[in-house]
């Protein structure tokens, strides 16, 4: 007669090893909610950095043509009897500006002959065109989401003027058109630059 006793079967608190369907299915549903959080976090993140950029970026492209503009009006006329500014083909939205940078006989050499234009709408973009040559590639986008680009001419009183090749001063605005963001709305920031024509006629004489 066997009178052996199983050990285990005398302990009636042991349970099965292993989840239970109801515990793996709460498990699972936390961590689909933590994942999607993460998700929606990181691509959030992503959005925001890319505007980020994108708004870097139009404003550093506006600060480099301002740059330029500024240091190119500022030598206007250099080597020459006058403020070099050509009045028929300047105005408030665009300047035609000449310099005799190597002090020859003529103004027929890259950068001597420039004009600036701001071309709107839809192309919003501030223009260098070198008048040396005829060649297309003389023509170069200096920044893009320009919503406006504005020259003002001053006398040597301070006074707003339209007699352009008088000018002793220029004023430089440029606005940009930075983009909106999420929970951010669109804005238009403001750069300028007084310019003084170290060529003109008043200002040589005071040296």
């Amino acid at each position: 007669m066997n009178i052996g006793m199983n050990i285990e079967s005398l302990n009636p608190t042991k349970r099965p090893t292993g989840f239970s369907l109801l515990e793996l299915l709460i498990a699972m549903s936390i961590t689909l909610a933590v994942m999607v959080a993460a998700s929606t976090l990181l691509a959030s993140s992503l959005r925001v950095r890319t505007r980020e950029n994108t708004r870097s970026d139009a404003l550093a492209a506006a600060q480099r043509a301002l740059n330029i503009l500024s240091r190119e009006v500022g030598n206007s006329g250099y080597g020459l009897a006058d403020n070099g500014i050509i009045a028929a083909d300047s105005g408030v939205s665009s300047i035609r500006i000449r310099a005799n940078l190597d002090n020859d006989a003529t103004l027929s050499e890259p950068d001597e002959d420039v004009r600036y234009v701001y071309q709107g709408v839809p192309n919003n973009v501030i223009v260098r065109f070198d008048n040396f040559g005829a060649s297309p590639g003389n023509l170069v986008v200096l920044a893009t989401n320009i919503t406006n680009l504005t020259f003002k001419y001053y006398d040597v009183n301070g006074i707003e003027t339209t007699t352009y090749n008088n000018a002793e001063r220029i004023r430089l605005d440029v606005s940009v058109d930075l983009p909106a963001g999420p929970e951010q709305p669109a804005s238009v920031v403001h750069l300028q630059s007084d310019v003084a024509l170290r060529n003109a006629k008043n200002t040589l004489g005071q040296f």
